[in-house]
């Protein structure tokens, strides 16, 4: 019998199967959300759930419905995709690293000395009449953060994991004394340890609470530190640095959080309006501009400020693959490193206008949102 591939869709899921004589072979399930970038709201499919069937591994099941659906989500309109894969396979298909993972532990009794600045606030469980406070906090907090999902309150319906696939959730909420929301905290539902993996607060006065609380919680769990989850530049980590902490920061070679470009034009499109006030910011403020990127993907062009040819015009063509211009959009490799890889090539103003553009971007995916 012949291999057909199979589309189901569900609200925002397609699941995907390679199908013969009604067996299924390889499956995976493709998410279709929306992820922050240069504070632009753009599509992307997320990708999870991939397995083949082990009677029927090595034998490239995957890979080509790993191809074809990369063929699927660009036909449905989605800007790029995401994924949290496995080391050396989904290379082989367009994605690249682009997600540090970031784990800062602190000694529990260090931890215990916020209590000297925390407030008379109240902690209780979050309810679900908290979700738009949370929604609203987490997207204000994230929306200049590359590849940070987008939260509505119609799809929020808590957080469903932990700091893994196997973990379950707990979240609290601080409220001040006349009862306003001021801040949740998320962190592991277990009793071995203690590992937070969001904090978001309107008034960062309640970052002493929110660690005092930990710090109590490690006690209880008779746990020597406390582990934070989360941005390295987050503003709780930073806060925690007072205190005295220990910042591992991981950069996989080949897997863990990956991104690939999937309609390259339409992405800068969007983007364009971003990339402008970028410019307006820069020493390039009103001089006409023209970017050109040449990847795997095709010839894109870009133009600010009329981008025509004068004396004080600014120009340049930089040719790459898609997967170290996507590095570069996000911020998990600079100007100056991805233009001394031997296969990209550059002409003109280009490390000073990528610096510009794409600068100081700092990639993060919250663990309650990873698929």
């Amino acid at each position: 019998m012949p291999i057909e591939i199979t589309t189901t869709v569900e609200g925002h899921g397609h699941r995907r199967r390679i199908v013969r004589d009604g067996e299924t072979l390889s499956r995976l399930s493709v998410r279709d959300c929306l992820i922050w970038l240069m504070g632009t709201q753009v599509r992307m499919g997320g990708v999870g759930g991939v397995r083949t069937e082990r009677e029927h591994r090595m034998k490239g099941h995957s890979r080509r419905l790993m191809e074809d659906t990369v063929e699927y989500m660009t036909g449905l309109g989605q800007d790029v995709s995401m994924l949290f894969g496995i080391s050396d396979f989904y290379d082989k298909v367009g994605f690249v690293p682009c997600l540090p993972e970031h784990e800062a532990h602190i000694a529990t009794r260090d931890a215990e000395r916020a209590a000297d600045g925390a407030g008379s606030y109240t902690t209780r469980p979050v309810r679900p009449d908290d979700y738009p406070f949370i929604v609203a906090l987490y997207n204000e907090d994230n929306r200049h953060r590359a590849a940070a999902l987008v939260r509505d309150e119609e799809h929020f319906a808590g957080f469903r994991k932990g700091s893994s696939y196997h973990t379950r959730a707990a979240a609290i909420l601080i409220e001040d004394e006349a009862g306003r929301r001021l801040a949740y905290a998320v962190y592991d539902d277990n009793q071995a340890d203690v590992r937070v993996t969001e904090v978001n607060a309107t008034d960062r006065a309640a970052f002493w609470s929110i660690l005092y609380e930990f710090a109590k919680m490690a006690v209880d769990r008779r746990c020597g530190h406390i582990e934070l989850h989360m941005a390295a530049d987050h503003p709780f980590l930073r806060f925690a640095r007072r205190f005295g902490c220990r910042l591992q920061t991981d950069f996989p070679r080949m897997g863990g959080g990956m991104i690939r470009l999937l309609n390259q034009d339409a992405l800068f499109e969007k983007l364009h309006p971003a990339l402008q006030r970028r410019l307006a910011r820069s020493a390039f403020a009103g001089r006409p501009v023209t970017l050109g990127l040449e990847t795997d993907l095709g010839h894109t062009e870009l133009r600010f400020n009329g981008g025509t040819a004068t004396d004080s015009a600014a120009s340049a063509l930089v040719k790459l693959g898609q997967g170290k211009l996507t590095q570069l959009l996000v911020g998990y490799r600079a100007a100056d490193d991805v233009l001394g890889d031997p296969d990209v090539e550059a002409q003109g103003d280009a490390e000073a206008l990528l610096n510009v553009l794409f600068g100081g971007q700092r990639p993060y995916v919250w663990q309650a949102d990873r698929f």
